[in-house]
């Protein structure tokens, strides 16, 4: 299969937003934009709705991640207390 080059610019910045991304997801930039374009030829239009701001997570659910990821005011459950949560919310 022979391949090519493709060269454009961006925002510095959403570049480094948009490698955190891709990162944790276990991509890299060329292997990120393979998949949309073969995701985009597969489908013949652009393969997701395309959403604003408002659909990240909120300051709530942020400062939840944020203590997880600190190991803050961490509280083992049960999955029966799990259930009980999801029932009662």
């Amino acid at each position: 299969m022979a391949t090519t080059n493709i060269t454009f610019r961006t925002d510095l910045q959403d570049k480094q937003e948009f490698e955190k991304v891709i990162n944790s997801l276990g991509l890299n930039l060329s292997t990120a934009f393979n998949v949309f374009i073969k995701a985009v030829i597969r489908e013949n239009a652009i393969p997701f709705e395309l959403r604003g701001a408002s659909h990240f997570p909120n300051t709530e659910t942020q400062k939840a991640i944020k203590e997880v990821e600190e190991k803050i005011d961490l509280q083992p459950l049960s999955i029966k207390e799990l259930k009980s949560l999801k029932q009662n919310a």
